[in-house]
């Protein structure tokens, strides 16, 4: 314990230590409390009365450290406790987070976080001995099962409510899923549930043919054939080109570049074949980060800055949304308009993509009119960005490893970069609607 005031009486000094615990550990105290806090600073001289104060003070507001109390014996006639009361007194945390409430009962938010861990037994013996030692207690032979009968599952439980260490057992998997409960969405805490609580952690990225858990379900079911792709949007139609000139006077409206219907076409099935690469990716790689190893194994996502590398899966298939987004600005028949940071580096991207989408034989393509302007990328990188900051994080400063030589850190990321901040929508263009779901 921290030294906050002198007391000569272990009486009075463990009763305050109890309270500075309290305190600290639900930032409030019960009203007894309270009253016990206030005959303790009045036992007590000026000097370490103020001391006291100021220390539970701190405490409430989480600005100082409080250690676990040494051990101590309560006396049968305690002068500080008011009368025993046939109810115990609740703790703070009991009554401002009652275990029986339900989600629309309770005034904050509630996040359900379910994590998934997996663990090799290289010793059973030692395993066995060492949670033994720790307190461990194996269930009664008569309960346990021919396929265990150690009960290493009980020692192994036993081991992952702590550190998750012990002789004789390895780490092998741990993984979080986190969903944020909203009561319009119908969700419940686990304990009102009408339904079991069920969580996707996907397949093992391990296994590079595994069926993707995301994938859609086939448009046409009972077809032995293949499923024929959506028609292409009417780029002619959307992109209206005006009519020529070739005056190049300054303020010749018709002069002035335009986004051609071929040039939609391009950019709007290099935006589509994205987002199938970001979905197929973000599927097999989970929350294992891209590496160096991988040699660009994972198409899309190690073609992005370094610093993304260690995002997890819902960012990964936010990103691939961000496609989609983009390409559904192309089919409403609007210039493709990033609303956020993560928008900006897949249109990057697609525009570096587009003209391999050019096809010699492409009957459709060919179909559309044809303009001065078209397959002109050059000029759409100019027209559809603010700015072309987010490239910056191409720069090897931001890379992890990036100045081992000299023994520095990486160059901070600004905030505005920051992977975790790619999805905060820009303030001065339209958001997209939060409601809006992903294609697979």
């Amino acid at each position: 314990m921290q030294a906050v005031f002198t007391c000569r009486d272990a009486h009075v000094a463990q009763h305050a230590a109890r309270l500075l615990s309290s305190a600290a550990l639900d930032g409030a105290l019960t009203e007894q409390q309270e009253i016990t806090a206030h005959k303790i600073a009045t036992a007590l001289p000026d000097a370490p009365a103020a001391s006291f104060r100021q220390a539970l003070e701190r405490a409430r507001a989480s600005v100082w450290p409080s250690a676990a109390p040494a051990l101590f014996s309560w006396p049968d006639d305690d002068r500080l406790e008011g009368p025993a009361q046939d109810e115990p007194e609740l703790p703070v945390s009991a009554t401002r987070s009652p275990k029986d409430a339900r989600l629309a009962d309770l005034p904050g938010l509630v996040v359900r976080v379910v994590q998934l861990r997996e663990f090799h037994v290289y010793d059973q013996a030692k395993l066995v001995a060492a949670a033994a030692a720790g307190g461990w207690q194996p269930m009664e032979d008569e309960e346990l099962g021919e396929d265990d009968p150690h009960d290493l599952v009980g020692a192994v439980m036993f081991a992952a409510e702590s550190t998750g260490e012990l002789p004789g057992m390895d780490w092998l998997t741990d993984a979080q899923e986190g969903q944020l409960l909203l009561p319009a969405r119908g969700d419940e805490v686990a304990d009102w549930s009408t339904e079991p609580v069920r969580i996707n952690f996907g397949t093992g990225w391990r296994l590079q043919q595994a069926a993707n858990p995301y994938a859609a379900p086939p448009r046409n079911p009972g077809a032995t054939a293949a499923v024929p792709e959506e028609p292409q949007p009417d780029f002619a139609s959307l992109f209206a080109l005006p009519a020529a000139c070739d005056c190049e006077e300054e303020d010749c409206q018709k002069c002035h570049w335009t986004f051609t219907p071929r040039t939609a076409d391009l950019l709007f099935s290099a935006l589509d074949e994205l987002a199938e690469a970001a979905y197929d990716d973000a599927a097999e790689l989970g929350e294992r980060p891209v590496t160096q190893d991988d040699d660009g194994a994972w198409g899309f996502f190690s073609r992005l800055p370094q610093v993304t590398w260690r995002q997890n899966l819902q960012w990964r298939r936010n990103l691939a949304r961000a496609c989609d987004d983009l390409a559904g600005d192309l089919q409403r028949g609007s210039w493709p308009r990033p609303t956020c940071a993560a928008e900006e580096m897949v249109l990057h991207l697609a525009l570096g993509e587009a003209p391999a989408h050019l096809e010699a034989g492409d009957s459709a393509h060919a179909a559309l009119p044809k303009h001065r302007d078209d397959y002109d990328f050059d000029a759409c990188s100019d027209f559809f960005f603010q700015d072309h900051d987010v490239l910056w994080l191409y720069d090897s400063k931001y890379n992890e490893g990036s100045d081992e030589a000299d023994g520095s850190e990486p160059s901070p990321i600004p905030p505005a970069l920051h992977p975790d901040n790619w999805f905060e929508d820009f303030g001065n263009v339209p958001a997209r609607s939060p409601e809006r779901g992903h294609r697979r």
